[in-house]
C-alpha cells in the first residue's frame, strides 16, 4: 500500500514538475541568455544589448535588437547590429552537455557587421571563445552589410545574402562588392555562388567576379576558432592563369603568427588589365610566381618569407621588358637577392645581394649589406624609357661592373662605368668613363671623365658619407659651345640663353653647411641668343664661402668697350668695388656700389625694398664723364638705335631715415630710333629726408619745360618690411609755356597727339596724399590720331579745377549740313580732394546721343564724337558724363546722365536716370567705344 502511494505520489511529483518547466521555459531561456550575455561580457570584453528576448514554447527564440560590440582595447574593432534575430537551441546539448552545437539555427534579416582594425591595441585579447559557442548547424543571413577596413584598404559589401547547411548546398550573394586600396580600386556587381558549410569548414565558390576573373573556391576552418586558430584555402581562375593561396594564423603568448604560402602561373597582364579597367594598359604575363610568409605582420624581423616571380613580354606605357626575375628570401633577420634580371632585346642587368634588416629605426639609413651589379647596356634609349625616361633624350652603349659592400656604417667597393658614342639627357657624348671606389664611408671618384666633340669635362674628388658628411672635388670643362647645354641648365637660366665657348676650373671643399671653394671661368664670344649685342669675352674668378661669393676678378670686354669691378655678392649685401667702364680705350663710368640687399630674397620676392637688411646702409658713388651714346651703341650692339651726349654724377649714402646725396644728369639731344630729339638737365639733392629737385626739358620747336621743387623721400621700417614714407610738405612750379605734342619722342607720347600745342604753369603745395594744385592749363588744336581736334582750358584752384571750355572741332566736313555745328562745346569741373577718389564732370553745352548700345556688363575702352547730327534722334538724351576712379588704381568708371526724348514731361521736369559703366583695363576683357552724336532733339 506505502508503495502504490510513493509510486504515485512521485508520479504526480515528475508530471508536476513537467507542467512546471514547461510553464516557466520562455521565463528560464529568456534568462539563460541574459546570463549567457552577462558572462560573455565579463570574461570576453564584450558589449552585448538587446531591446527584449522572445523565447516562446518548442519554437524558436527571437532577440529583437541586437548589438554586440568587442573590447575597445581588442585587436579588432567588431560591431554588429541586428534588428531580428531567430536561434533554434538545442536544449540537451545545453543541459545534458552533450557533444554537439548550441545552436540547431541562426536567421537573421538585415544584419550590419562592421570590423576594424585597432591602430593602437592595448591588448590581444579577442571572444574567440565566443565566436566558437555561437556557430551554427544551420544558417542563414539576409540583408547583410559588410564593412572591413584595414589600414588604407577598405571591403565593403553591401545586400548580401549567406546561408549554409549540414545536409544540402547554401547561397550566397551580393549586390556589389567594393574594394578600395592604395593601389587599387574596384566594384563587383550582382554576385552570385554556392556554399558548403560541413560540421566547421564553409567552402564559397563558383563566382564570377568579373570578365576573366572567377573565383573556384574559398575554403574557410573553424574547427579551432575558440584557440584563435583560423585557415583559409584560395583557388582562383584570374586572366587565363591560376592562382592558389593558403593562409592560417595562430595566437601563441598573445602573438599572432601568420602562415601564407602561395603560386600563380600565367596570368595575362593583358586581360588584366582591361578587367580592372586600368587607366595604362599592360601586356606580358607573370609566368610563374611562388610566395611564402612566416611571422608576425608587426615583426618582420622574426619572420621568414620568400619570394620568386618571373614576368615575361612586359610593356606598360611605352616600357617593354622581354624578362623580368625577382628571387628574394627573408631568413634570420637578412634579406637575400639571389637575383633580380632584366633582360631587353639589346639590354640586360643582374644585381644579386644581401642586407642585414636594421634592428633600430635609425638603423635604416645606414643598413649592412653586400652586393653586385652587371650591366651590359646596347641601347641606352630603350633602357631609360623602363624606368620612364624619355628615350630621344639617351643612347648608345655602356657597361656598367661593381661591388659594394656596408657593414657597421663602413663602405667598401668599386664600381667602374663606360661608354662610346653616347646621348645623355639628349646631349651626344663621345666618352664616359667613371672610377670609384668606396672604403671606410669614403666615396673617391678616382676618375671622371668625359669628351664630347671638342668639349671635355674631367674632375676627382671624394665624399665621406658618415661624421660631418665632408667632400673635396676638383673639376675643369672646357664648353665649345655653351648653347648646346641650354637644355640642362636649371629654369631660371634658360630664360637669358648664352652662346660662346667657356673654360672652366673649380676646386671645392666642405663639411655640413660649411662649403667653401675657388672658380676661374675663362669665356670667349659670348652672346645673348636671339640679340644684337657684340660679341664679348669674360674672365671670372674669385672664391666663395658662407653666404659670401667674392670675385677678385670680373671682366667683360670686347674691342671696343671692357668693364671692370671687384664685387662681393653676401647674404646682405651686394657690392661692386672700384668698377670701370672703359670706351674705345678711355674711361667713362667710375665709381662704388654698396647695395643692402639681399639678391636670393629679390629673386624669390621680386620686391627690392622687401630684400633689405634689417639695418641697411646705402653708400653709392658713380662719376658718368661726357659719354657719346651713339659710340656706345656702337660698341655694344650691332644695330644702333641711339646717340646724344650723357654726362653726370649719382651720390647717395646714409640710413633709410636719413640718406643724403646730390646727382646732376645732363642728356643732350638724345635720339632713340630716329624719334625726335631731346635733351634734359637734373638737379636733386637729398637731405633729412627730403628731396629738392631741379629739372629742365627741351623738345624740337617747343620752348623749354621747368621743374622745380621739393618733396618728402626717406625709408620706413614696417612689420612687412621697408616701405616708401611719403609724409610730410610737398611743393613746386612747373612751367610750360609752349610744347608742341607731335615733336615729343614716341616713348613719352605714345603717338597720342598728331597735332597741337601744350602750355600753361602750375604750383603744387600741401601733402602728396592732399595735394593743393593751382594755375592754368591750355591745350590748343590737340589732334589725336584719327580723332577730331579739339581745345581746353582749365583752372586749378586747389584741390578742383574748372573746365572753362573743351572745344571739339569737325574733321569730316563733307557730310556736315547747315544745322548741324562744326564744334561740340562742354564745360565742367574736377575735383581731387581724396587722390583715391578723383570726380571728373563734364557738361555739354549740346545734347548727345549714345550711339552704341552698352549691356549691363560691357566696359568702355574710347569714347568717339560724331559731330554730323542726328536729326530727330528720340532716343537717350545725354546732359552730363561724369568720371570717377584712384590715381593709383585703373578702375575708373564713366556715368551717363540721361533723359528720354520721347518723355515731354521728364524734359520739362528735368528728371532722368542715370547708367554706369567700367573703363577697361589690362584685366578686363575687350569693350565698346562709345560712340556719341549731337542731336537736333523734338524737345530742345
Amino acid at each position: 500500500m506505502r508503495l502504490k502511494k510513493f509510486v504515485l505520489l512521485f508520479c504526480a511529483s515528475v508530471v508536476a514538475a513537467g507542467i512546471l518547466a514547461v510553464c516557466l521555459a520562455p521565463w528560464l531561456v529568456a534568462g539563460a541568455l541574459r546570463l549567457w550575455a552577462a558572462r560573455a561580457a565579463q570574461q570576453e570584453g564584450l558589449q552585448i544589448e538587446f531591446e527584449r528576448i522572445e523565447a516562446p514554447l518548442l519554437r524558436p527564440v527571437v532577440v529583437h535588437k541586437l548589438q554586440i560590440a568587442s573590447h575597445p582595447e581588442a585587436p579588432f574593432r567588431v560591431r554588429i547590429e541586428a534588428p531580428r534575430v531567430e536561434l533554434a537551441l538545442d536544449l540537451g546539448a545545453i543541459f545534458s552537455r552533450a557533444r554537439g552545437r548550441v545552436l540547431r539555427t541562426l536567421t537573421t534579416d538585415g544584419i550590419t557587421v562592421d570590423i576594424r582594425r585597432n591602430p593602437d591595441p592595448t591588448s590581444q585579447r579577442f571572444a574567440w571563445r565566443t565566436l566558437s559557442d555561437l556557430l551554427p548547424d544551420n544558417f542563414r543571413l539576409a540583408g547583410l552589410q559588410l564593412h572591413v577596413e584595414n589600414g588604407g584598404t577598405i571591403v565593403d559589401l553591401h545586400n548580401g545574402a549567406l546561408s549554409g547547411a549540414q545536409i544540402e548546398a547554401g547561397v550566397f550573394s551580393a549586390s556589389e562588392i567594393t574594394i578600395v586600396s592604395p593601389w587599387f580600386r574596384k566594384s563587383f556587381a550582382q554576385l552570385r555562388g554556392t556554399t558548403s558549410w560541413q560540421d566547421t569548414r564553409l567552402s564559397i565558390g563558383a563566382i564570377t567576379l568579373t570578365r576573366g576573373l572567377d573565383l573556384d573556391a574559398i575554403n574557410i576552418d573553424l574547427s579551432q576558432i575558440g584557440e584563435s586558430r583560423l585557415g583559409l584555402e584560395l583557388n582562383v581562375d584570374a586572366f587565363g592563369g591560376k592562382i592558389r593561396a593558403r593562409v592560417s594564423s595562430d595566437d601563441h603568448a598573445d602573438r599572432r603568427t601568420w602562415d601564407v604560402a602561395g603560386t600563380a602561373a600565367e596570368i595575362s597582364l593583358g586581360q588584366m588589365s582591361d578587367a580592372l579597367d586600368l587607366t595604362d594598359r599592360a601586356s606580358g604575363s607573370l609566368h610563374a610566381c611562388k610566395f611564402t610568409f612566416r611571422g608576425e605582420a608587426t615583426n618582420l624581423r622574426e619572420a621568414t618569407a620568400a619570394v620568386w616571380a618571373e614576368v615575361t613580354g612586359l610593356t606598360w606605357r611605352d616600357r617593354t621588358a622581354d624578362t623580368i626575375i625577382i628571387g628574394a628570401s627573408l631568413y634570420h633577420r637578412q634579406v637575400q637577392i639571389e637575383q633580380l634580371f632584366v633582360k631587353q632585346r639589346n639590354n640586360q642587368l643582374t644585381l644579386t645581394g644581401e642586407s642585414a634588416l636594421p634592428q633600430k629605426p635609425a638603423d635604416w639609413l645606414n643598413p649592412d649589406f653586400r652586393g653586385d651589379i652587371s650591366a651590359s647596356i646596347n641601347d641606352l634609349g630603350d633602357f631609360a624609357r623602363l624606368f620612364g625616361a624619355s628615350p630621344s633624350d639617351f643612347a648608345g652603349k655602356i657597361d656598367i661592373a661593381g661591388n659594394v659592400n656596408a657593414r657597421e656604417r663602413k663602405l667598401a667597393g668599386q664600381l667602374t662605368l663606360s661608354g662610346n658614342s653616347l646621348v645623355v639627357f639628349r646631349a651626344p657624348v663621345e666618352s664616359l668613363n667613371v672610377n670609384l671606389s668606396l672604403s671606410e664611408s669614403r666615396v673617391e671618384i678616382a676618375n671622371f671623365e668625359l669628351r664630347r666633340k671638342n668639349d671635355t669635362f674631367s674632375g676627382h674628388g671624394q665624399v665621406d658619407l658618415a661624421g660631418d658628411r665632408s667632400y673635396s672635388a676638383t673639376f675643369t670643362s672646357s664648353v665649345a659651345e655653351v648653347a648646346d647645354y641650354t637644355d640642362l641648365l636649371p629654369p631660371a637660366l634658360r630664360t637669358f640663353p648664352f652662346g660662346g665657348s667657356l673654360v672652366l676650373d673649380w676646386t671645392a671643399s666642405g663639411a655640413g653647411d660649411a662649403h667653401s671653394g675657388t672658380f676661374r671661368a675663362r669665356g670667349n664670344g659670348l652672346r645673348p641668343l636671339g640679340s644684337f649685342a657684340i660679341p664679348f669675352d669674360a674672365e671670372l674668378e674669385g672664391d666663395y664661402s658662407p653666404g659670401n661669393i667674392f670675385f677678385r676678378r670680373f671682366n667683360l670686354s670686347n674691342s671696343h668697350a671692357s668693364f671692370n669691378a671687384f664685387v662681393t655678392v653676401a647674404r646682405d649685401y651686394f657690392q661692386l668695388q672700384t668698377l670701370r667702364l672703359d670706351l674705345n680705350g678711355q674711361p667713362r663710368l667710375q665709381g662704388n656700389i654698396f647695395l643692402p640687399v639681399s639678391l636670393s630674397k629679390l629673386q624669390t620676392q621680386g620686391n627690392w625694398l622687401a630684400a633689405l637688411s634689417d639695418d641697411p646702409n646705402f653708400d653709392l658713388d658713380l662719376a658718368l664723364d661726357s659719354m657719346d651714346l651713339a659710340e656706345l651703341a656702337a660698341a655694344l650692339t650691332t644695330q644702333p638705335k641711339m646717340s646724344g651726349l650723357v654726362s653726370g654724377h649719382l651720390g647717395i649714402y646714409g640710413t633709410p631715415s636719413s640718406l643724403q646725396g646730390k646727382s646732376i644728369v645732363h642728356l643732350r639731344d638724345f635720339v632713340f630710333a630716329h624719334e625726335p630729339r631731346l635733351s634734359v638737365g637734373l638737379e636733386a639733392q637729398a637731405r633729412l629726408g627730403t628731396v629738392d629737385l631741379k629739372a629742365t626739358a627741351l623738345a624740337r620747336r617747343s620752348d623749354p619745360v621747368n621743374l622745380e621743387g621739393s618733396f618728402p623721400l626717406k625709408l620706413e621700417k614696417r612689420e612687412a618690411g621697408y616701405a616708401f614714407n611719403t609724409d610730410g610738405p610737398i611743393s613746386g612750379t612747373l612751367n610750360f609755356p609752349a610744347v608742341f605734342l607731335p615733336n615729343l619722342p614716341v616713348y613719352l607720347s605714345r603717338r597720342m597727339f598728331v597735332d597741337g600745342i601744350l602750355s600753361g604753369r602750375l604750383s603744387i603745395s600741401d601733402s602728396r596724399r592732399h595735394p593743393q594744385l593751382r594755375g592754368t592749363a591750355h591745350l590748343l588744336n590737340a589732334r589725336p590720331l584719327g580723332g577730331a581736334p579739339f581745345s581746353t582750358a582749365l583752372t586749378f584752384e586747389g584741390q578742383t579745377a574748372t573746365i572753362d571750355f573743351a572745344r571739339v572741332g569737325q574733321t569730316n566736313l563733307r557730310y556736315a549740313s547747315a544745322l548741324a555745328a562744326a564744334r561740340c562745346t562742354a564745360r565742367g569741373e574736377i575735383e581731387f580732394r581724396d587722390l583715391t577718389d578723383i570726380r571728373v564732370e563734364i557738361l555739354p553745352n549740346e545734347p548727345l546721343i549714345a550711339l552704341t548700345l552698352l549691356g549691363p556688363d560691357d566696359c568702355v575702352d574710347g569714347i568717339e564724337l560724331s559731330l554730323n547730327g542726328v536729326t530727330g534722334s528720340r532716343g537717350q538724351r545725354i546732359d552730363e558724363l561724369r568720371f570717377r576712379g584712384s590715381l593709383f588704381e585703373p578702375n575708373w568708371t564713366i556715368s551717363l546722365s540721361e533723359r528720354h526724348a520721347d518723355d515731354p514731361l521728364a524734359m520739362l521736369m528735368q528728371t532722368g536716370s542715370s547708367r554706369t559703366f567700367p573703363l577697361c583695363h589690362d584685366l578686363q576683357p575687350a569693350g565698346k567705344t562709345l560712340m556719341l552724336g549731337t542731336a537736333r532733339l523734338l524737345f530742345p
